[in-house]
């Protein structure tokens, strides 16, 4: 009787350790009934990490769309631009070693209700500072900050600050488009 319970339970362990696809046995000897067969898998699992990054920009649209940063005469001729920033912030999540870019999104304004319409896309300034020297935006993109893989990078503030100009600000409404990108170096 015990024999045939051991015959049983053999047969039962090949079953449950045999899947249908694969060539492999394993036989019980004794009263302990343990079986082991040695698998060996001709494609192992695999699994495709890719490059995930993301960019949270904010606020999604600024408020120099349309301007409403006013320029006082104080503000006229200053190269840095206007003294009251408007700020956009930004951080980044990413699994690999990434760089922030600014651009500007054209070469010139739009201007409407009587504005200069060659406004140029360099009479936009920008910094890390709200206070402080700026650099003149561009179509070509420019690196703000960059980083390592990371679950999320502080928050990166970028000021924007228009200039203006006695003799070619003409009194309108100008708006531009600002472009920031995320690469991988």
């Amino acid at each position: 009787m015990i024999a045939r319970a051991l015959a049983v339970s053999a047969a039962v362990a090949v079953l449950a350790a045999t899947p249908s696809f694969a060539q492999t046995s394993c036989s019980v000897a004794g009263q302990n009934g343990k079986c082991s067969p040695d698998v060996v898998l001709a494609n192992p699992g695999t699994m495709t990490n890719p490059a995930l990054l993301k960019l949270t920009v904010s606020p999604t649209s600024s408020p120099l769309s349309p301007l409403s940063v006013t320029a006082a005469m104080a503000d006229m001729e200053v190269a840095a631009g206007v003294a009251t920033p408007v700020s956009v912030s930004f951080s980044v999540q990413g699994n690999r070693a990434w760089s922030v870019q600014i651009s500007g999104a054209a070469a010139t304004w739009t201007a409407s209700a009587g504005a200069w319409a060659s406004k140029p896309i360099s009479d936009l300034r920008w910094s890390l500072s709200s206070t402080g020297a700026t650099t003149a935006m561009s179509l070509t993109p420019a690196s703000v900050t960059s980083g390592a893989a990371t679950a999320g990078s502080a928050s990166t503030t970028v000021y924007l600050r228009p200039a203006v100009h006695w003799a070619t600000d003409l009194p309108g409404t100008y708006t531009i488009g600002v472009v920031f990108t995320l690469t991988t170096p």
